[in-house]
């Protein structure tokens, strides 16, 4: 069948300006839903000089730095816990790694309350949890506050799965990532070439 000049609409120029269309980003909402400081920049010269606004995920001070990039698979919590003061406890399906800029205090870890572990720290420590552990950190000081930046990869998880709630609330415990061995957060671990550390 062939088509007729008579059978065709014209397309018809807009006469006002078309909306830009925008797909929405999953973690850019979430960053504004949590009402937390985020700060992008390209360069940050001092950790302990970036200034944090409260966080109530936390339970204390916070913000959240990365660079100028949407492809970037990473950002930085900063985390300020309060003299005498602790975080919430949380669990989430990104991994996160710690690093204590200044403080002592101690991490409670667990997949399920039954099991527990909890293990000290102080600055200069480096530690990760295992993927949706439960977690909660204490500052050991009712002196001083504790600083701590965390590395996640929650920027592409959450545009993967682009469900906050996921995130968050998946109940599901990789038992394969965690022992409930006295000496799993001990430290002690095997030292290989090429510089990893396996504990």
């Amino acid at each position: 069948m062939v088509m007729q000049g008579t059978d065709m609409k014209v397309a018809e120029t807009p006469t006002e300006g078309l909306t830009t269309f925008r797909v929405p980003d999953a973690y850019e909402n979430w960053l504004e839903a949590e009402k937390v400081k985020v700060h992008v920049e390209y360069y940050y010269p001092d950790i302990r000089d970036i200034e944090v606004g409260d966080w109530e995920r936390k339970g204390g001070k916070g913000a959240v730095c990365h660079i100028d990039n949407r492809h970037m698979p990473n950002d930085l919590h900063v985390v300020e816990i309060r003299p005498g003061g602790k975080s919430e406890p949380e669990h989430h399906m990104y991994e996160i790694s710690f690093y204590i800029v200044w403080g002592r205090g101690a991490t409670s870890v667990w997949l399920d309350d039954k099991n527990k572990q909890t293990f000290e720290w102080k600055a200069g420590s480096l530690f990760t949890v295992p993927l949706n552990a439960w977690y909660q950190h204490f500052n050991g000081s009712g002196d001083e506050s504790v600083r701590y930046i965390a590395t996640t990869n929650a920027p592409v998880q959450m545009r993967m799965y682009r469900d906050t709630d996921f995130i968050f609330n998946c109940d599901f415990m990789f038992k394969s990532r965690y022992s409930e061995d006295e000496e799993y957060f001990s430290g002690n671990g095997t030292l290989y070439n090429k510089r990893i550390w396996e504990t």
